[in-house]
């Protein structure tokens, strides 16, 4: 294993908070470790969300909210990484997830992305499929799923 993480200098771990999305970090952690890499958190706000809000001033309220749940959650594993020794970037964006989260990676070099392979789910949405599993399958790098 410790020859297949010498290569990822720049591991992305994408989170939504879950507690996939943990395990995730904590491996990415430890890969980034192993190899003398970086992580870099990055949490996506998915305004598409609040496409139901009527009033433009809850819109904004409710980016407020996503852009401090999303900063404790990059937070979250900055702290994680700094307790193991291991750089960690953070990034807050908006936009639609597996399309920040490959824009992410190609922007930042990187070399391996780390997700979990279940979040949240909103039982008002039909589910079309994971972000996971868009990301899977549009990524040009490695992406392991846990």
């Amino acid at each position: 294993m410790s020859e297949q993480v010498a290569a990822h200098e720049n591991v992305l771990v994408p989170t939504d908070g879950s507690r996939a999305a943990k395990r995730a970090a904590e491996q990415a952690v430890e890969i980034a470790r192993g190899s003398g890499g970086r992580v870099h958190a990055l949490y996506v706000m998915d305004m598409g969300d609040a496409d139901f809000v009527a009033a433009p001033s809850d819109i904004a309220e409710t980016r407020e909210r996503l852009e401090r749940k999303g900063a404790e959650f990059v937070e979250a594993i900055a702290e994680l990484a700094s307790e193991a020794g291991v750089e960690c970037v953070t990034e807050v964006r908006t936009g639609i997830p597996e399309e920040e989260i490959l824009e992410y990676a190609g922007e930042n070099g990187i070399d391996l992305i780390v997700m979990g392979k279940r979040g949240r789910s909103d039982p008002d949405k039909p589910l079309i499929g994971s972000t996971t599993e868009r990301v899977v399958g549009r990524s040009d790098v490695p992406v392991r799923s846990v």
